[in-house]
Formats: C-alpha cells, structure tokens, sequence
C-alpha cells in the first residue's frame, strides 16, 4: 500500500527538525527530530520540543523502529487547543502506519495511546496529504550546510 521510497536526513550534533505540522496551534511546542550518522539512524528519536527557546523537553520514547529519519516523513495532527498530538508514521513500506497520542499538559507529552496501527482513513489520508518531500520550515539548532 505504501511502498514509498525511505526517507533519510543527515543531522548536525545539534540540529533538531520540526515533523510535517509539527508546531502546535498555540505555538508553544513543537515535535521535532534528530539522528546520528550518515542517515540519521543513530540513536534517532522524535522529541517534545519547547518551540519558544528550542529547547527540547524530552524523547518521545513510545515511537520506535521507525523506516525513516527525516522529518518531512512523520506526521502531527495536533488538537485545536494543543492538549492533544498524535504523530504517524511508517515502520515498513508495506506494513501499515502506526501512531502514538499524546496528552500535553504541564509541559510534558504522556502517552494515552499507541503504538497502534493505522486502520482508518482518516488518519491514513492525513499522514499522505501532510508528509511531504518539502523542508521543514523550522529547525532548531544549526542545520547541515547543503550547498
């Protein structure tokens, strides 16, 4: 069904990339991603991002054994008042999408649910609309000259 081509992303030490809709409606946090090694493999995480100062708040731990490293490959559908994000995502190019929701209260993400299986079409559908080859157009920390 989804038999896209892996995407990677090559990560600075401090370069933290903001996933496809990834600030929250109140512009407070953002779901950002970095990796080690030539494709972001190493020690790859989502995190919590604090998208006042860029700082991050912490991993989002429940996400794991994902396809891809860059972050144009993971999707946010944040609730209209910013309590609530579920991120999307792909472990194989032919197995189905996975998700995680998070509750956001008192600065911090807590798992509610998942990793589950993406089974309806909403959130399929939102995942294919919103991740996009395009650049992020946030990233905190300093990115990796591409010239």
């Amino acid at each position: 069904m989804f038999a896209l081509a892996t995407s990677n992303y090559e990560y600075r030490p401090d370069e933290y990339v903001t996933v496809a809709n990834g600030i929250s409606p109140d512009e407070r946090y953002a779901i950002t991603a970095h990796g080690g090694g030539q494709l972001g493999y190493d020690n790859f995480h989502l995190y919590f991002t604090d998208a006042m100062t860029g700082k991050n708040i912490g991993p989002l731990e429940e996400i794991v054994e994902t396809l891809d490293t860059s972050a144009n490959a993971f999707s946010a559908k944040w609730s209209s008042d910013s309590k609530q994000v579920i991120i999307i995502y792909r472990v194989d190019r032919h197995a189905p999408l996975k998700a995680v929701t998070y509750r956001v209260a008192g600065r911090r993400a807590r798992c509610t649910k998942g990793p589950f299986d993406v089974t309806g079409e909403e959130l399929i559908k939102y995942w294919h609309d919103h991740s996009t080859p395009a650049a992020s157009p946030k990233i905190f920390g300093t990115p990796l000259h591409r010239g």
